[in-house]
């Protein structure tokens, strides 16, 4: 049992003393807590039902997290370049930034200002056990994936980020973990790719609603062997044909591309999963 779903159990349980059985059936089911053991914020999504106990649901929340300072809604899908989205206080402090501890890493943010998700966080580490070279990371953020790959794959890193503020988090965590083998890059994928061709054992695209539009950076960037981390949303049936499709499409850009395995990372909706595909890849010797 994972410990979003026994979060979510544990919040009805406090909520029955102030909820009817009828919103109780639409409590949130399931919240984020972003930060460390002595100060964390948490975000939850509420239906628009229960917006006149929002404060009770907070509360809720708070009682069962003592270190939560500040409990934020969700008031948008994420959107834009910046994959960010609104969000509202409901309770608690103003002050949102936070230093998430994940993995032995930690990591300055406001999630208000920047993407970030820390049920990622298993993800990253199992991504360390893979990892044994040179690595670049497409779609960066605030650097988890680069921090967390060089401390624990004990390998160089770079990230490339288009949102401003968050590569400026990311660069303080650079410093905040002392990653002395990660570099930062401000700016587009496609931008940058051609100023990284061929330097890179892996290719990590974390960004499941469009990773597959970039493959043909990705096989720029990799060295003559080397292997594409692409991350997708599917059902459980789809997943396969869906790995095959963006093996096909890297396929274009290479000598020989392999689909090594396809992983199921996390659930994102009703029997939608996220999946990560590794696609080893070959490309012709450079003269």
């Amino acid at each position: 049992m994972d410990n979003a779903y026994k979060d979510s159990m544990k919040l009805k349980e406090v909520l029955i003393k102030t909820l009817t059985k009828k919103q109780l059936e639409k409590a949130p089911s399931s919240f984020d807590v972003i930060g460390s053991k002595e100060n964390a914020i948490a975000i939850v999504e509420i239906d628009k039902a229960l917006l006149k106990k929002q404060k009770h649901i907070a509360e809720a929340i708070m009682s069962l997290h003592k270190n939560v300072s500040s409990v934020l809604r969700k008031d948008s899908a994420r959107k834009g370049k910046y994959r960010t989205r609104d969000m509202k206080i409901i309770k608690g402090t103003r002050k949102t930034e936070v230093v998430h501890v994940e993995n032995g890493c930690r990591f300055f943010l406001d999630p208000r200002k920047v993407y970030f998700s820390p049920r990622e966080g298993t993800e990253r580490l199992r991504l360390a056990q893979l990892v044994h070279g040179n690595t670049m990371v497409f779609f960066a953020g605030v650097g988890a994936f680069p921090i967390v790959l060089a401390k624990h794959a004990h390998v160089a890193c770079v990230g490339i980020e288009i949102n401003p503020i968050a590569v400026e988090y990311f660069k303080k965590n650079i410093a905040l973990n002392k990653a002395h083998n990660v570099i930062a890059v401000e700016g587009d994928v496609k931008d940058n790719a051609k100023t990284h061709a061929h330097l890179f054992d892996h290719v990590i695209l974390p960004l499941p609603e469009t990773a597959a539009m970039y493959t043909k950076e990705a096989a720029l960037c990799l060295k003559g062997k080397g292997t594409a981390h692409v991350y997708f949303f599917a059902a459980e049936h789809e997943a396969e044909e869906k790995a095959w499709r963006i093996q096909k499409k890297m396929s274009r850009y290479v000598n020989s591309s392999t689909v090594v395995r396809t992983q199921k990372v996390l659930p994102y909706g009703p029997r939608i999963w996220k999946y990560r595909t590794d696609i080893s890849i070959e490309k012709e010797s450079r003269r």
